[in-house]
């Protein structure tokens, strides 16, 4: 068995115990990871690989994990985070306050360990805090992988991952324990973290969520991961989770497809923002 027919082994393994279709995601990055992740676990043969994985509920969330690559931080890219606070969540908030709403949906899709929700949340609450409308946030956090869900709800970082945050908000929403950062608990609660598969066709946002309808969804640096024909069925998926007039935040080398183009404009110059107008 050659590695691409092992590969499509392990695939066809995880939909089955997991019920996880990984299919769509470019294959070259799967053999990377899963043949760095075979060598180190030292196994005899392929054949004994695929029964510990099938016996074996950690080591099939620890393959999942390295398949599915959770990078993230504080504020990643802040020129878009920047952007949020300054342009977007103050017209949101305007639109909500002349149409007498006060709720504001926000959903963070393939949010890792939960930097880039706990990010919005804190942008969230500075803008509230600075406004006299009395508005409720709707924050859904959703992954496909438990372990970084699990992570996310502990709410405690290592240093590396906040060196873009303005001291300010550091010094007011974290404090140190140990060698670790622990978040702010009024920001952590603002977070409704979820499991969920962003590739499934079986509903367009987070069960939660109850019925979608989002403001602002954010989905960064997770479709480069997809093939071409998987990312056209999220992208249709996220533009159709948004109210019309809501924000998508992609990352700055994803870009809708050019078929998807009436129904978002290119917002603020670029930086992978869209506003959906059909």
């Amino acid at each position: 068995m050659n590695n691409k027919d092992f590969l499509t082994q392990i695939l066809n393994e995880l939909r089955q115990i997991r019920g996880l279709d990984l299919s769509g995601y470019r294959r070259k990055i799967q053999e990377k990871h899963f043949f760095e992740r075979f060598e180190k676990h030292q196994v005899d043969n392929r054949s004994a690989y695929l029964e510990k994985l099938r016996f074996n509920p950690a080591e099939c969330d620890r393959l999942i994990d390295m398949l599915l690559i959770n990078v993230s931080s504080f504020f990643r890219n802040p020129v878009v985070f920047e952007t949020i606070a300054q342009s977007i969540l103050p017209q949101l908030i305007e639109k909500k306050r002349a149409s007498g709403i006060n709720e504001i949906r926000v959903w963070s899709a393939g949010c890792a360990s939960g930097e880039e929700s706990y990010s919005l949340a804190i942008l969230l609450k500075e803008a509230f805090d600075k406004n006299d409308f009395e508005i409720t946030p709707y924050i859904f956090a959703t992954d496909i992988s438990k372990q970084v869900l699990s992570l996310a709800e502990q709410a405690e970082y290592q240093r590396d991952s906040l060196e873009n945050i303005k001291l300010g908000l550091f010094d007011k929403y974290f404090s140190k324990q140990d060698e670790l950062f622990r978040l702010n608990p009024t920001i952590q609660k603002m977070v409704h973290f979820s499991l969920d598969d962003l590739t499934s066709s079986s509903r367009i946002a987070p069960a939660d969520s109850i019925f979608g309808m989002f403001d602002l969804v954010v989905c960064r640096n997770v479709l480069i991961y997809f093939d071409l024909e998987l990312q056209r069925r999220v992208f249709e998926k996220l533009i159709r989770a948004l109210r019309m007039g809501g924000y998508l935040i992609l990352g700055s080398c994803e870009s809708l497809p050019s078929a998807m183009k009436n129904k978002a404009i290119q917002f603020d110059g670029g930086n992978g923002i869209f506003q959906k107008t059909g």
